[in-house]
């Protein structure tokens, strides 16, 4: 009776070990997406509408990066949406690209720098460098420093929007449309 007694009690506990992890890896896929519009630098000094898109914490991290560019990965070959990535290096050895983007940005941060003073909003600012190639795409965060802005919550400086899409859906015209009616 003693034997059978610890026979099913260590079956029980398999059990709710078995559907307590089962639960835990659900509840990571259920996890809310959400998007955050940016601009990213086409060809020929064109500006397009663009959307970042992760969870809140990876939209938080990403965001909240002081004094550095933040990398991004292009998901879709025909829609501008970018997740955010570990850092990495571009392909080209002679670092071309990064002189290319860092010479964008600098003759670009002033401007940037006014229109977040302006709104009182993060400017976002999504570069890539055609000419040198490697496939290397770095958004630049441009915090509000004038002292009429006041800091706003996350997830109100950034304007969340929740992102109700799957990966299959990323090169639909259903994304595109959201891309497009960007702010």
């Amino acid at each position: 009776m003693k034997k059978s007694i610890q026979i099913i009690g260590v079956l029980a506990l398999a059990l709710v070990t078995i559907f307590a992890c089962k639960k835990d890896s659900e509840d990571i896929q259920k996890e809310e997406r959400f998007s955050v519009a940016l601009k990213v630098a086409g060809e020929k000094g064109t500006i397009e509408n663009a959307i970042l898109i992760g969870t809140k914490a990876e939209l938080k991290t990403a965001l909240s990066a002081k004094a550095k560019p933040v990398m991004l990965k292009k998901i879709s070959s025909s829609n501008n949406v970018f997740v955010p990535v570990d850092d990495v290096k571009p392909v080209d050895p002679s670092e071309g690209c990064w002189a290319e983007i860092t010479a964008y940005a600098s003759a670009h941060m002033a401007e940037w720098q006014q229109l977040a003073n302006q709104t009182c909003t993060t400017v976002l600012r999504c570069l890539t460098c055609p000419n040198a190639g490697g496939g290397l795409y770095v958004m630049y965060a441009i915090e509000p420093n004038s002292i009429n802005c006041t800091v706003l919550e996350f997830e109100m400086q950034h304007a969340l929007v929740k992102f109700n899409f799957n990966d299959n859906e990323l090169e639909g015209e259903a994304v595109a449309s959201v891309i497009r009616n960007n702010r």
